[in-house]
């Protein structure tokens, strides 16, 4: 009866791996037959139950007159796991033998193969994996900013209209113009210039490994995993947003065809930043409503020595913060430090920038799948971390206005010094 049932949960893992390569569910037919497949694995079950409860009988003829036969009572399925830790704990039994059902009834919630646990593989409750990428987003202030998507379950990428224009001097929307009444003998036709762009879902993936050390402070290890993979998701999906080339990556602002860069000043010193390359670079930006500068640290150290010279003096250009919990200005504008910036002197070690004129999609939450065989010689189980997203930078084109030769854009960067 077992090699019965495996076979009928095979054939409907079949189903939905095909379903799933295609991109789409199932149709009245396969629904008809997967209906088919369950009642027929729901029924192999309970024969396998009778004939358990069969056996079990048989052994307690054999057992001793004096030995009680104990009843156990079924109050239902056991609760999942109260933390990722608890559960890394019973997937490391599971190695030994002792299958903690609270991770046969996960992976069956998540229609999976009931093989999958006796093949070393088991599904990480749905809720861990969802608050990692939820607190990376949160607790960094460039995630946080850049404008993001999440897609549906039956997508891997997303389709979107780009403006397609360079100039808007006399047009806007790559060629949209209106006229006033006066001028109408003079008046044509006018309409916007868009072009269709794709993004598509890349895959970013970790992994880690839990000893029977760690395994034996279930606190500590819910706190290191947790903390570890957050800090890691959200400081390489931040330092692709910011220089990543787009090769199976989010395309970053510094890679952007729509970077402005801003050129030293005469007889600047090398890795300096002066109050003039902080003028053109805040008046390059067409919108600064949401503007923050983002830089290297080793440039942010610099800003404590700006003065507007003013004769032989100066005043200051910088606001510390002025309380615990506010943030750092530069000209009325944020400032965000990123080690992911160019090292200083190079071009991208300061930008002026829109975040919110980023798109990033993702879809889900954070995939965690645990193998107890990948390092089984060394009594280690294997934790498999996927998080599938993309992001580009909105316009791919430099602007020019009116009445200026000066190209302008919503990522502003200072030159190599």
């Amino acid at each position: 009866m077992g090699e019965e049932l495996k076979k009928l949960i095979n054939q409907q893992k079949a189903m939905l791996d095909k379903a799933k390569a295609e991109g789409r569910i199932f149709n009245d037919e396969e629904r008809t037959i997967w209906n088919d497949l369950q009642k027929k694995i729901e029924d192999t079950k309970a024969q396998i139950a009778i004939e358990e409860q069969f056996k079990n009988s048989q052994n307690d003829l054999n057992q001793p007159a004096t030995t009680p036969i104990v009843t156990v009572v079924d109050n239902g399925p056991k609760k999942l796991f109260k933390n990722f830790a608890e559960q890394m704990i019973a997937v490391k039994k599971a190695a030994n033998g002792t299958v903690d059902e609270r991770l046969t009834v996960l992976n069956a919630a998540l229609g999976m193969n009931e093989g999958a646990g006796q093949d070393g593989g088991f599904a990480v409750q749905s809720d861990f994996a969802g608050m990692l990428i939820d607190t990376a987003v949160k607790e960094d202030p460039i995630l946080s900013r850049v404008d993001s998507y999440a897609i549906s379950q039956q997508s891997d990428r997303v389709s979107y209209i780009e403006v397609d224009e360079t100039d808007i001097s006399t047009t806007v929307f790559g060629g949209v113009r209106v006229y006033w009444a006066s001028e109408a003998g003079t008046a044509v036709a006018t309409k916007p210039k868009l072009k269709e762009k794709e993004l598509k879902l890349q895959k970013l993936m970790g992994f880690a490994y839990a000893t029977d050390e760690l395994n034996s402070d279930s606190t500590f290890v819910d706190q290191l995993y947790t903390r570890a993979f957050n800090d890691a998701i959200r400081r390489t999906l931040a330092g692709a947003i910011i220089s990543g080339d787009g090769v199976g990556k989010p395309l970053g602002i510094l890679k952007s065809g729509s970077l402005v860069e801003v050129g030293k000043e005469n007889g600047q010193a090398a890795d300096t930043v002066v109050f003039a390359n902080l003028t053109k670079m805040y008046n390059r930006v067409l919108d600064k409503s949401k503007c923050v500068w983002l830089c290297h640290p080793d440039v942010r150290e610099q800003f404590d020595f700006l003065d507007f010279p003013v004769g032989t003096g100066g005043v200051p250009v910088y606001l510390p913060a002025a309380a615990t919990g506010s943030i750092d200005s530069l000209k009325g504008k944020p400032i965000i430090e990123s080690d992911h910036c160019s090292a200083i002197g190079d071009l991208g070690d300061l930008f002026f920038t829109d975040l919110s004129d980023y798109l990033m999609i993702y879809k889900g939450g954070v995939q965690k799948d645990v193998s107890i065989h990948v390092q089984f010689l060394t009594a280690e189980n294997c934790y498999r971390f996927i998080f599938r997203a993309n992001g580009i930078p909105k316009r791919n084109t430099k602007l020019r206005i009116k009445n200026s030769n000066n190209e302008r854009s919503s990522i502003v960067a200072l030159g190599a010094r």
